[in-house]
């Protein structure tokens, strides 16, 4: 290789490893192996390998790029969010471009630096490692790097001054679920969730729990069910652990639609009538509410408000203007087919 042209990716190539643990290792990260570290250092001690990202925070130049490193291109509010981002940033005469990490934290890793190397005048991050409670001291590391070059923006709630974020509101969400299912004269309700790492989970079991509280309801622990993941397969298997309980509840709250539909897909398989027999609720009212039969009541949001304000935080962050750390996304209920009072 010349020296001059060596890439972080030309290294990653040689030490067989990947873009994002040579980057690891750059910035002194931990969970590499020895055997790993001492390839990478020879090659960079070989080569005088320096990074280039502090170089590229001086140039002026902007691309009109904007990149969006999103945890789960196939989950419908992803993807209802980037629709929305992409045709927001063409009204402002940006282009997107975006990466699809599948929530795995080397994958967002690699996705940021292909970012960088893309010269992106912006990155969104939605989902992933940006929304657990405590982030990851190898994600911080991530950003530190990353914000040398670039404005950061997180599609969730920030915890740093310097990353500008713009949150759906968890807590609002579960205001409007609630109060439909107790109007409703629900007085069993389960959860099935999520995610119990990420703050918005913490949040809305927060928020349901206090809600039981006041209405002078007991929660029963066997219907707050814990899956594997935020996929229909998980609903599914919610489903399941339901229906094996010696008593059910009257009403159950998914964590998202995809979770949602699969509680219903499950209760259906066992004969479990929705809703007479059982009332759902989901979260982000996505497109898949209306083809679910019957059509998935859920509370969620106006994406195309959600990506206005991302992109007016992308704006005032290129410009630098200081526009506060976060902002919320308010909630909406779409009541639909799978609600109905209890059976007496």
């Amino acid at each position: 290789m010349n020296k001059k042209h060596v890439t972080i990716y030309d290294i990653a190539r040689e030490a067989e490893v990947s873009p994002a643990t040579v980057s690891r290792i750059l910035r002194g990260g931990s969970y590499v192996s020895e055997e790993k570290r001492q390839r990478v250092t020879q090659l960079i001690e070989k080569y005088n390998f320096r990074p280039n990202a502090a170089a590229r925070a001086l140039t002026k130049t902007q691309t009109r790029l904007v990149g969006m490193v999103m945890a789960d291109a196939g989950n419908p509010y992803h993807s209802s969010l980037f629709t929305a981002c992409v045709a927001e940033a063409h009204r402002r005469g940006y282009a997107t471009m975006m990466f699809n990490t599948l929530s795995r934290p080397e994958m967002e890793e690699e996705a940021v630096l292909r970012l960088l190397e893309q010269r992106v005048d912006a990155i969104i991050i939605s989902g992933g490692s940006i929304d657990r409670e405590a982030l990851e001291p190898d994600f911080v590391q991530l950003l530190e790097t990353a914000m040398k070059s670039v404005p950061i923006i997180a599609a969730s709630r920030s915890s740093d001054e310097r990353i500008f974020g713009v949150e759906v509101d968890h807590e609002g969400s579960v205001d409007l679920a609630m109060a439909h299912l107790l109007a409703l004269g629900h007085k069993e309700i389960g959860f099935i969730y999520s995610g119990a790492h990420n703050y918005g989970t913490k949040e809305k079991l927060a928020c349901f729990r206090r809600h039981m509280e006041a209405a002078g309801l007991p929660v029963r622990e066997e219907w707050m069910i814990d899956v594997v993941n935020y996929s229909c397969e998980a609903g599914r298997e919610g489903a399941e652990r339901l229906v094996r309980l010696p008593s059910r509840p009257t009403a159950v709250i998914g964590m998202n639609d995809l979770v949602a539909s699969g509680v219903m897909q499950g209760l259906h398989a066992h004969g479990v009538r929705i809703p007479q027999d059982i009332s759902i609720v989901g979260f982000d009212n996505t497109f898949i509410t209306q083809i679910l039969s019957p059509q998935l009541t859920s509370v969620g949001y106006d994406y195309n408000v959600y990506a206005a304000m991302l992109m007016d935080a992308v704006a005032a962050s290129i410009s630098g203007q200081r526009i506060g750390q976060n902002r919320r996304v308010p909630a909406m209920l779409s009541v639909k087919e799978t609600c109905a009072p209890p059976m007496t």
